[in-house]
């Protein structure tokens, strides 16, 4: 009904008071009828003072704030001829410490940076502060005055009260969304403590899988999760190095093993290395298991519980148990161990075809005349990959920059010579 209000199409909520009116008159609720007569009459009223008070309200952005913690949301109104057109809100993470001018003054240059249009006028908070700087750079943007200030009275405060108090429900949503997905992530670490019997809570868990295409161009991934969380900075990829001429998963897997926890001492620092998981999961099955805790006993470690997770049925391999453990599929502990299995598969894929891609550059590059490193990073970085270069015309291979169109022009003769395209 606010928005409803707000844009001045009230006509729904007129209609549905008529009917709510009209019900209780036939079934003789005499009393309820009466009431929403009344109401009708209420949104009627408001309707009509609201368009006086809009005629002065012109073309004007009213902005409403509300922060707690480490979370701010901005609500925008923008009103066109006195008629709010739309409504947008903006989640903030990570404000903690600033204040309400330092936020609004960033955000603002943001925002109107990449709006098609700056309002003349922008009605903030009371609290907002002195946010001259950015009324001058929005004037410079919009090409004529932009007046940033307050309002005390009238119709532009009440709008402006009613968006701090739409940016007030929206950050209490949004933590109750935030406060859900956490009890939902604390309940699946409880799940995985309880079934694979671990002292804690594994709040840090490391998931290894190997990937390559027939042997070739293996590599390893390490995705870390925290707090049943990806937490991205520490992902790390390995590019196999005792990789012969037949592809061998169990040697590959004790290598990046061997490789992860020879740097638990790392030198720098890096906490992605010096931090012990709780919990380590190896993407495979009793194989690779074997191989992962071999190639962990050669360290000083404390503690790690290591587990594999198996495709075929999701069984889930414990060191010591001769049967697996097999969870149910609405396990939230099996779903969080799915998710983070998928996420290091994704991972090693992803740098597995990056490193294709590169030897195939490499390869196709040794064949052709002319082209030294400089022009081979030119033609990666301007076509990205192997297959859109090959399937490039001569003219959009004449406008890669720092190739020559004669240079261009004999690479894609030689292509087509060769058959590749």
């Amino acid at each position: 009904g606010v928005v409803e209000f707000l844009s001045g199409e009230v006509r729904p909520i007129q209609r549905q008071l008529e009917a709510q009116m009209q019900e209780a008159a036939r079934d003789e609720r005499f009393e309820d009828a009466a009431r929403y007569r009344n109401r009708l009459f209420a949104v009627q009223h408001l309707v009509e003072r609201q368009a006086v008070e809009r005629q002065s309200v012109g073309t004007v952005d009213v902005i409403g704030f509300a922060a707690e913690g480490d979370r701010a949301v901005v609500q925008i109104f923008p009103l066109r001829g006195g008629k709010m057109v739309d409504r947008h809100s903006f989640h903030l993470e990570n404000v903690g410490g600033q204040d309400v001018t330092t936020i609004l003054e960033s955000f603002g240059l943001e925002y109107y940076g990449n709006a098609p249009s700056v309002p003349p006028q922008i009605i903030v908070p009371r609290d907002a502060g002195d946010l001259s700087a950015l009324a001058e750079l929005l004037s410079e943007r919009r090409g004529a005055r932009v007046e940033v200030r307050t309002a005390e009275r009238g119709e532009k405060r009440r709008l402006q009260a009613l968006a701090d108090e739409n940016a007030q429900h929206a950050l209490v949503h949004a933590q109750a969304q935030s406060d859900q997905r956490r009890a939902r992530r604390v309940e699946a670490l409880e799940e995985l403590r309880e079934a694979l019997n671990l002292e804690s809570l594994p709040i840090r868990i490391e998931c290894y899988d190997i990937s390559h295409a027939m042997g070739q161009d293996p590599v390893g991934s390490m995705v870390v999760f925290q707090d049943a969380a990806p937490k991205k900075s520490d992902y790390r990829k390995f590019a196999i190095k005792s990789a012969g001429d037949d592809p061998d998963d169990f040697a590959a897997m004790a290598e990046v093993i061997s490789r992860r926890f020879a740097r638990a001492n790392d030198p720098t620092g890096d906490p992605a290395w010096t931090t012990i998981p709780n919990l380590v999961v190896i993407d495979g099955g009793k194989g690779q298991l074997s191989a992962a805790l071999e190639a962990m006993q050669a360290y000083d470690l404390p503690r790690v519980a290591v587990i594999a997770l198996a495709k075929r049925i999701e069984e889930v391999f414990v060191p010591g148990r001769p049967d697996p453990i097999v969870l149910s599929r609405h396990n939230p502990g099996l779903q969080l161990l799915q998710r983070i299995r998928d996420e290091a598969h994704r991972f090693a894929l992803g740098f597995h075809r990056q490193r294709r891609e590169a030897r195939g550059f490499s390869s196709l590059f040794d064949e052709l005349e002319g082209v030294g490193p400089a022009r081979r990073r030119a033609l990666l970085q301007h076509f990205g990959s192997v297959e859109k270069m090959v399937e490039a015309t001569q003219e959009e291979l004449e406008g890669v920059p720092g190739v020559p169109a004669k240079t261009a022009r004999r690479i894609y003769a030689q292509l087509h010579k060769a058959g590749r395209a």
